[in-house]
């Protein structure tokens, strides 16, 4: 749980596609491909293969990754700008981590005051440099963003030619990236004031008959992180649910149909989210969980769009 153990694959990707180019990146693939092809080969003793018999080999057997590395060759022109863009988003992760760094004190503080009563401690000489770093950069990949969405939403752009979907396009760029960012900041302040005093409460209080509560600062700090950005994801759920709707890919009406299976998934992501066991603080996360839900299926009557075949759509413009 985290704050890179979930995006980790992506992260790898990200950074692979910065730093070796996205020219070098297919053949990059492919060479670590050979190594491990040929130490296979080795240990059962069969010979081996260099590149053009590795690739032979590779079509034949239909491999998954051997598509893939098609399609990054394929792709070199768009990854070009992919990298330009994704050299933008951690230009503004350094700035925002750069600032941070400057109210890393304050933001200790804020994250401190919910471990009202517990102690907290370093156990090993390091524990202290690392809260620190992982402030610095979970601040700065925050503050950052804006630029990512806005960077996501102009990779995308060129892409769109039809005018229901450039239409739908300023749609999202106008309205849907401030109420990403006011969603997921609607999600943090629940997560600070009302989850977490009830969620710290319980797991201090919870076996001081046998053990006074002192807590290691750093894993304390990864918990606290942890749980805000998972409610701060699932507070876009709303907007997740309007963009279906608005692709035509999910009608509201079967939005609300579904509303038991919705209980049942809500109670089952409570469950994941929050850190107690208690039903109680399990109610605390589902209730507004199930809001957003009803507050999504609103949002999607608003914003629905059915959705037209081919067909008929040829058969409109002309």
């Amino acid at each position: 749980m985290s704050f890179t153990g979930v995006f980790g694959l992506v992260l790898l990707g990200v950074v692979a596609i910065a730093l070796l180019g996205p020219s070098k990146l297919p053949a990059g693939v492919e060479q670590i491909w050979l190594m491990i092809t040929n130490f296979r080969r080795s240990q059962n003793q069969l010979p081996q293969l260099n590149m053009e018999q590795a690739r032979v080999l590779w079509a034949r057997s239909e491999s998954p990754l051997y598509d893939l590395v098609q399609i990054l060759y394929g792709s070199v022109e768009h990854l070009v700008e992919l990298r330009h863009r994704i050299f933008m988003v951690i230009g503004a992760m350094v700035v925002g981590a750069a600032i941070a760094l400057f109210f890393a004190n304050t933001i200790l503080g804020l994250l401190t005051r919910p471990a009202a009563g517990v102690q907290l401690i370093v156990l090993r000489p390091t524990d202290m440099i690392f809260v620190y770093i992982e402030i610095v950069l979970s601040a700065g990949a925050i503050a950052a963003l804006p630029m990512i969405l806005y960077q996501s939403l102009m990779f995308i752009r060129p892409a769109l030619e039809s005018p229901q979907e450039l239409s739908m396009f300023r749609a999202i760029a106008i309205l849907g990236m401030p109420l990403v960012l006011v969603f997921f900041a609607l999600g943090l302040s629940f997560a600070y004031f009302v989850m977490l005093p009830f969620a710290i409460k319980y797991l201090s209080s919870f076996g001081t008959e046998f053990a006074k509560p002192s807590w290691n600062i750093k894993e304390y700090y990864s918990f606290i992180f942890a749980i805000l950005l998972w409610i701060g994801a699932a507070f876009e759920t709303p907007l997740v649910m309007a963009l279906l709707a608005r692709l035509g890919l999910v009608s509201p009406g079967a939005m609300a149909k579904q509303w038991r299976y919705a209980i049942v998934g809500m109670a089952i992501v409570a469950a994941a989210i929050t850190p107690t066991v208690d039903p109680f603080n399990m109610m605390v996360v589902m209730v507004p969980l199930l809001a957003l839900y009803f507050t999504g299926i609103l949002m999607a009557r608003a914003v629905y769009r059915k959705r037209t075949s081919p067909s008929a759509e040829l058969e409109a413009s002309a």
